[in-house]
């Protein structure tokens, strides 16, 4: 019994770490730039998925707002930079081979301080009072690490010395953040532990120790995203918060929330899938990311821009799409970090956010194969030692009877 149990355990272990890959990664740091962008520090990141059909190629660039592009071409396709064009911030500096398929963007566009002065833990963003706008182009951005190997490449940028000198806002403390993306199916390290595609890219935010506004004594923070795709522009985003009945890798979280872009019909006159965006809602507040220091995030209806090329012009995705974008769905998302009752930012100086960004069909949660062997065991042994009990007891009393009937003749 105990050698059966040992192989299922080692078979369960087998299918948790057996997952393929379905993506082969390489990625350039600032491709073909050479040393003028060395000579200026700048950080822009060239990430090619090569699929057996096709090749997501993503640009992750620190020039400006934060921002990630992705771009779905056949695996013929390859990225262009025109650099001089491009450190001037001029449009369709970043061009591809070929037509992409589909293409889709987002901006970190603002971290916005509020006050939150009833502990609701929300935000009111017509309130211009009780609210302050950082935008993530002032700090200045420093490369820590740039990591690749065969299941993942990871980024990790962070911004110091927030300066606006338009504004005259100065603020300490760091802005951190994390970039990776994936060749297969898995969970990542980093809780949440968020389950990622081949065909995804996780960012994780990190406000560690933000100065905040002398006047606000309930500061809290939110993320504005701006989100570009091709698509309609008057058909809005949906959100859609998703239970789940396990907990296994986040514990005591049973919720995803998915927003995701509407169909989107390509030239070739078939359906593509579309982008999302997908996160748990929870934020921590220490370095440990541990059960007892998180709490919740709360997320609000995508807004419609105005403005689509004012919109993106202080970002990366503004040299790809140029003034086409004004024909495109432009929305944006914010995300609040903290609720009630938690002691506010300043118990702890420290929140996290973590988003995919993907295309295709959003992955779903589902118990692992520990999960269902353990699932199994418990519901499967008491029937097994039920039925072989009773096989037992049959099997005693035939002999017993044939003996007494033999004894009796």
């Amino acid at each position: 019994m105990n050698n059966v149990f040992a192989l299922l355990i080692l078979f369960i272990t087998l299918l948790d770490i057996g997952y393929c890959t379905q993506r082969t990664l390489r990625s350039w740091v600032n491709p073909d730039c050479g040393s003028t962008c060395n000579e200026i520090n700048s950080t822009t990141v060239y990430l090619r998925a090569d699929g057996p059909n096709d090749t997501l190629h993503y640009l992750w660039d620190f020039d400006g707002n934060p921002s990630v592009l992705l771009a779905l071409t056949s695996p013929t396709g390859f990225l262009n930079i025109s650099w001089d064009d491009f450190l001037m911030n001029k449009k369709n500096s970043v061009t591809f081979t070929e037509k992409p398929i589909y293409s889709f963007g987002v901006v970190i566009n603002k971290i916005i301080e509020f006050n939150d002065a009833n502990d609701t833990g929300l935000i009111n963003i017509a309130n211009v009072v009780n609210t302050n706008n950082l935008y993530p182009m002032f700090y200045q951005w420093e490369r820590k690490t740039l990591m690749q190997n065969n299941d993942f490449v990871t980024l990790e940028m962070e911004g110091n010395y927030y300066n606006d000198t338009a504004m005259n806002i100065s603020r300490s403390g760091s802005v951190k953040l994390s970039l990776r993306g994936f060749c297969s199916l898995d969970h990542s390290e980093m809780l949440p532990h968020m389950l990622h595609t081949e065909n995804s890219t996780q960012i994780d935010i990190v406000l560690d120790n933000i100065q905040t506004n002398n006047t606000f004594s309930k500061s809290r923070f939110a993320i504005e995203l701006l989100v570009v795709g091709e698509g309609n522009p008057d058909i809005p985003m949906f959100v859609n918060p998703k239970k789940s009945l396990d907990d296994e890798h986040t514990p005591g979280i049973f919720e995803v929330v998915e927003v995701r872009t509407p169909p989107f019909k390509s030239m070739d006159d078939f359906r593509t899938e579309g982008a999302y965006l997908q996160w748990v809602p929870i934020s921590y507040t220490t370095v440990s990311r541990e059960v007892t220091s998180a709490t919740e995030t709360m997320q609000y209806p995508p807004m419609k821009v105005t403005n689509h090329t004012d919109a993106i012009i202080n970002s990366m995705l503004y040299r790809y799409y140029g003034d086409e974008v004004n024909e495109m769905l432009t929305q944006r998302i914010i995300i609040s970090l903290g609720t009630k009752g938690d002691g506010f930012y300043k118990r702890t100086y420290y929140s996290t956010w973590t988003f995919l960004i993907g295309y295709g069909t959003p992955p779903s949660e589902r118990f692992s194969n520990l999960v269902i062997m353990i699932i199994s065991i418990g519901l499967g042994l008491p029937l097994i030692i039920l039925i072989a009990t009773g096989l037992y007891l049959c099997i005693h009393k035939l002999p017993k009877r044939h003996s007494d009937t033999y004894l009796s003749q």
